[in-house]
Parts: structure tokens; C-alpha cells; sequence
């Protein structure tokens, strides 16, 4: 039974790339986010050049999806408009803008208008819709870019949980620590 299991996975993880080379090959790649609102010492300009410049390489990029939350997702929801990529709003909730204050409602406010929307049935506790937003996006996207400083999350649904839950769908993570400047792909 091991032993099949094994010819299940290689199949898996072959069937994986295949679909993933389809869809580049095709234009037809969904790619989405999962990243820290707010850290000390994070280079924002950094961040939002490293975004442009993983984009653009991996081409064929036809969709984004963000939950347009303050800091990773707005600038990534950003550089994909500018980069003339649909993006996609997974909201949470309805009336998920009661979580943004300041600068960050009024970015989302403005990216919002120029998002598709899809809003979930956040209902329950905001960190498990919050936790559902992220799963959502893993799930709908073939590429993961995670704004990332490889912390635990610190509450639930937070970054790090969104990455653990990518890794074991295994989905492919383009992981962006912005605190040691490094890009890493898994």
C-alpha cells in the first residue's frame, strides 16, 4: 500500500507542474497573497519592487487574488493593476472595511473600485473569516506570494497559518522575506 502511495504523489506532484506549465503556456495563470499588514523594519519599497519583478518573470499571469488587507495585499493588489492584472477582492466579510483605519481605508476604498469582488460568508469570529479569506485564496490560485518574516502568525489566520496550509496543498509559494531582503520558491 506504500508503495502506492507513493506512485500517487509522483503522479500528484507531475500533474501539478503540468497544469502549472499549461496554464503559463497559456496565459492563463491565478496567483495570490498572503502577507503581514505591519512590521518593524520592513522595507515597503523593497517589497513592492520584489512583487513587480516576481510578476513579471513568471508571466502569463491572467488573474490576482487579495484580500486587499492593509500592507501586503494592498501593495501586491496594486502592483498587479499597474501591471494591468484583473485582481479579484476576496473579501472576508461583508463590511470588511470596519477592520481599515486611516491611509489603509482609503487605499482600499480606491483598489476596491477597481477590484472584481467576491465576498465570503464570513460569519463567526473575524479571525476565522479572516483564516477562510486566506484558505480561499490558496485554494483558487496556482502560485502563492507570501510577504512573510517566517514568524508564526500571530493570531489565527494570520500570514504564517495561510503559508502552512499552501505548503501542505501544496501549492507553489513565492516566499518574500522582507526583514532578510530574500526570495525564496517552493
Amino acid at each position: 500500500m506504500l508503495e502506492k502511495t507513493r506512485e500517487q504523489e509522483r503522479h500528484s506532484s507531475h500533474d501539478r507542474r503540468s497544469r502549472m506549465l499549461r496554464c503559463v503556456m497559456n496565459g492563463n495563470l491565478t496567483v495570490g497573497i498572503a502577507g503581514h499588514q505591519k512590521r518593524r523594519g520592513l522595507d515597503w519599497n523593497w517589497v513592492n519592487a520584489t512583487l513587480r519583478a516576481e510578476l513579471v518573470a513568471l508571466g502569463g499571469v491572467s488573474r490576482a487574488l487579495s484580500s486587499l488587507a492593509a500592507g501586503a495585499d494592498q501593495r501586491f493588489a496594486t502592483v498587479a493593476l499597474e501591471l494591468n492584472i484583473p485582481v479579484t477582492a476576496v473579501l472576508p466579510m461583508s463590511g470588511y472595511e470596519r477592520f481599515l483605519r486611516g491611509k489603509d481605508l482609503a487605499r482600499y476604498q480606491v483598489l476596491l473600485a477597481r477590484c472584481e469582488q467576491l465576498v465570503l460568508d464570513g460569519t463567526g469570529r473575524p479571525n476565522e473569516a479572516f483564516l477562510a479569506a486566506g484558505h480561499y485564496i490558496v485554494d483558487h490560485c496556482d502560485v502563492l506570494f507570501a510577504v512573510w518574516d517566517e514568524l508564526p502568525a500571530g493570531a489565527m489566520g494570520g500570514t504564517g497559518d495561510v503559508v502552512e496550509y499552501a505548503r501542505r496543498s501544496e501549492r507553489r509559494v513565492v516566499h518574500l522575506n522582507p526583514m532578510e531582503r530574500r526570495v525564496t520558491a517552493t
